[in-house]
C-alpha cells in the first residue's frame, strides 16, 4: 500500500498594483489556506507564471498602471498556459464587460465585494476549472475511443462534401486529413466492381434522398489515391437534426480482404477493443443489436451503477431498467432510431439511494466479425452542473452582500460626519470650526455616493441628478442657517456614472459649494447658487455658478495655492477632464467642469 500524501496548498497569483489592497487581499487569502504570489504589472505577472508552475489561479485586477491592463495580460497568459483567471475591478461599463466576455475566465468580482464573496468565487473557480479539465480529458478519451474503431468512417454534408474522417479511412484512401475535408465524396472515394472493373456510383445520394440506411457488400473494391485496392463492404446512414431534417450522412467501409474473421470471444482480453474499453474512465457497455444482450461492460460502468459484471453479461438490456427514467430512455431511443447514433445527449439516471444524476450519453453502432454491436458510453456531469449552479447562486449572493456593504459604508461615513459635527459645536475658534465643517461636508459627499448606490437597482453606478440634489440638501443643512437667504437652482439631466468617478466629482462639487456658502454671501447678502448638469454627446458638463462677491482681485482657482482649489484641480485631472472659471467682483463666480463619459 502506498502512503497517502497530504494535499498541497493551492497557490494564487494576485495581480494588483495598489499596495494596500494587495497586502489586504494577500493576508485574507493566506488566512483561507492559500499560498499567494504578488505581481504589480504585466512583466512581473508573466515572469511569475513562467517561474512558478504551482500557481493554480490568477486573481487579476483590470485597472493596472502601465501600457497593458489586466484583460490584455490575461490574454497573453492564456496563450501559453490554461489556468483559471478571476477578474477583479471597480469598473463595470458595458465596453469593459464585453472585453472580459471575450476572454476565457472564471468570474468577475467587484472591488467592493466582501471577503466572503472573494473566497466563494475563488473556490468556485478552482472547482469549475477542475471539472472542466476532467470533462476535457474524458472528451479526448471518448474521441480516441471512436477513432480506434477498426472500420473506415466518413461523414458528409447533404451535398456529399466530406466534413469528418477517421484515421482508418485516411489509411484506406492514402490521403492526409487536410486533403479530404471539404472535398466532394466523388473526388476522393473511388469504388469499382471487382469483376467488371466499372466505377460504381456512390449510394450517399440514395441514402439522403430515401432517408434510409443503404448497404452493399459484394464485388466492391475501394481504390486509394496510390492505386491500392481493398475489398470492402459499405453502409451509408442519413444523419437527422432535431427537426428531423437530414443534415448529412455517415459512410462506413469495412475491410473484407483479411478473410474470415473469428467471432469475438467473451474471455478474449486481446480483442481489438479490449484495452481501450477496460481501461477507460468512461462508463461503457457493449451490447448485441439483434437481441439487446450485454456482451461486456467495463469497470467504470460497474462503479457508476454499482453492478457486477457477472450479474450483467448475457442478460438483456430490458432486464436492467431500475437505473433509468422511462421518458429519458425513450427519448434517446428515438434519437438513435432517427440518426443512427447518439452524440452527447443529456440524460437523468436514478442512483441506488434514490437520488438522480446527470450523464452525457454517447452511442455508436458498428460491426465486428459480421455481427452488429452497439457501443454505449456514459459521462457523469453531475458535479459540473452542481458547480455551475453554485456559481450562479454565489453571484446572486454577491449582489446582496455588495448592497449591504455599500449600506454599511454609508452608515460608517455618516457616523464620522456626525462626530465631526459634535466636535465643531464644542470648538470656539472660528477657523477651527470652519475646518471641522469642511471635513464634515467632504465626508457627507462621499456618504451620499454610497447611499445612491444601495438605493439603486444598479449596484455599481450612480444617477448623478439624484445624487447632486441629495448632496445640495445636506450642504444646505450644514452651512445655511437661513434657508431664505441662499437658494439653489438645480437643472440636471439623467446621467449614470460609475463609483470610481462619482466620488471625485462629488468632492469637486462639495468644495465649490462649500466655498460659495462660506464666502460668496457675507453679512446679510442673499442670492442664488445655480447648478447645471448636462450630457452633450458623451461629454459631461457640470456648471456651478453664484451671484455673490466673486473672487478677490489677483486670486485665481487655476493658480491659487489653497488646499481646496488644489484638490479641485487634482480631482479634475483624475476624471481626465478640464475646468474653467470666470469671476467678476461683486457679480459672482462661475466654474465649469467637463469630462468624457
Amino acid at each position: 500500500m502506498f502512503a497517502t500524501l497530504p494535499k498541497l496548498k493551492e497557490t494564487i497569483l494576485l495581480v494588483e498594483d495598489e499596495v494596500i489592497l494587495a497586502i489586504s487581499q494577500t493576508q485574507f487569502l493566506e488566512s483561507c489556506g492559500y499560498n499567494v504570489y504578488q505581481a504589480r504589472d504585466a512583466n512581473s505577472a508573466l515572469e511569475s507564471i513562467h517561474k512558478n508552475k504551482d500557481i493554480s489561479l490568477v486573481l487579476m485586477d483590470i485597472q493596472l498602471s502601465g501600457h497593458e491592463d489586466g484583460i490584455q495580460i490575461a490574454d497573453r497568459i492564456l496563450k501559453f498556459r490554461d489556468i483559471p483567471i478571476l477578474f477583479i475591478s471597480s469598473y463595470s461599463e458595458n465596453q469593459l464587460l464585453n472585453r472580459v466576455s471575450r476572454i476565457k475566465h472564471y468570474g468577475f468580482i467587484p472591488k467592493l465585494s466582501s471577503p466572503a464573496v472573494l473566497e466563494c468565487m475563488v473556490k468556485s473557480a478552482l472547482r469549475l476549472f477542475e471539472a472542466r479539465q476532467e470533462v476535457s480529458l474524458r472528451e479526448k478519451e471518448l474521441r480516441a475511443t471512436f477513432d480506434s474503431i477498426g472500420d473506415a468512417v466518413i461523414v458528409t454534408d447533404p451535398q456529399g462534401n466530406i466534413v469528418k474522417v477517421n484515421p482508418v479511412a485516411l489509411q484506406f484512401l492514402d490521403y492526409p486529413k487536410e486533403g479530404v475535408i471539404g472535398k466532394s465524396i466523388d473526388s476522393i472515394v473511388y469504388l469499382v466492381h471487382s469483376e467488371s472493373r466499372i466505377r460504381l456510383d456512390h449510394i450517399v445520394n440514395e441514402a439522403i434522398a430515401s432517408g434510409e440506411t443503404q448497404n452493399r457488400s459484394e464485388h466492391l473494391i475501394l481504390v486509394s489515391k496510390k492505386g491500392k485496392e481493398t475489398s470492402v463492404s459499405e453502409s451509408v446512414s442519413p444523419i437527422y437534426d432535431e427537426d428531423k431534417i437530414i443534415k448529412g450522412a455517415v459512410i462506413v467501409f469495412r475491410d473484407l480482404s483479411k478473410g474470415n474473421q473469428k467471432p469475438i470471444s467473451k474471455s478474449s482480453e486481446e480483442s481489438i477493443y479490449a484495452k481501450v474499453f477496460h481501461l477507460s474512465p468512461i462508463a461503457m457497455a457493449l451490447t448485441r443489436v439483434k437481441d439487446g444482450t450485454y456482451f461486456d461492460i467495463n469497470p467504470s460502468l460497474e462503479k457508476m451503477f454499482n453492478l457486477q459484471k457477472a450479474d450483467v453479461i448475457g442478460f438483456k438490456t430490458s432486464e436492467f431498467l431500475d437505473w433509468s427514467i422511462e421518458s429519458e430512455r425513450m427519448r434517446l431511443h428515438e434519437i438513435f432510431a432517427k440518426q443512427g447514433f447518439v452524440d452527447g445527449e443529456k440524460m437523468r439516471i436514478k442512483n441506488l439511494d434514490g437520488t438522480k444524476s446527470e450523464v452525457l450519453v454517447f452511442a455508436k453502432g458498428f460491426e465486428i466479425a459480421g455481427e452488429s454491436y452497439l457501443l454505449g458510453m456514459n459521462l457523469d456531469i453531475t458535479k459540473q452542473l452542481e458547480l455551475e449552479s453554485q456559481l450562479a447562486k454565489s453571484l446572486e449572493e454577491k449582489e446582496i452582500l455588495l448592497k449591504e456593504l455599500q449600506h454599511r459604508v454609508k452608515n460608517s461615513l455618516a457616523i464620522v460626519s456626525g462626530l465631526l459635527s459634535m466636535e465643531a459645536f464644542k470648538v470656539k475658534d472660528e477657523g477651527a470650526k470652519k475646518s471641522f465643517l469642511s471635513a464634515q461636508a467632504r465626508i457627507t459627499s462621499m456618504s451620499k455616493v454610497y447611499e445612491s448606490l444601495y438605493q439603486s437597482r444598479d449596484l455599481e453606478t450612480v444617477q448623478l441628478g439624484n445624487y447632486i440634489q441629495s448632496l445640495v440638501h445636506s450642504m444646505s443643512d450644514i452651512f445655511v442657517m437661513n434657508q431664505e437667504k441662499i437658494r439653489f437652482d438645480l437643472k440636471t439631466e439623467t446621467v449614470q456614472l460609475d463609483l470610481k468617478r462619482a466620488l471625485p466629482l462629488g468632492l469637486i462639487l462639495n468644495e465649490l459649494l462649500t466655498n460659495a456658502l462660506k464666502y460668496a454671501y457675507p453679512g446679510d447678502r442673499s442670492g442664488v447658487i445655480r447648478i447645471d448638469l448636462s450630457n452633450q454627446e458623451g461629454n459631461i458638463s457640470l456648471l456651478i455658478s453664484d451671484d455673490g462677491e466673486g473672487l478677490p482681485e489677483g486670486v485665481s482657482i487655476e493658480k491659487q495655492g489653497h488646499f481646496g482649489y488644489e484638490l479641485i484641480r487634482s480631482l479634475t485631472t483624475q476624471l481626465k477632464g478640464v475646468f474653467s472659471s470666470v469671476s467678476k467682483k461683486g457679480e459672482g463666480l462661475t466654474v465649469i467642469i467637463s469630462f468624457p463619459l
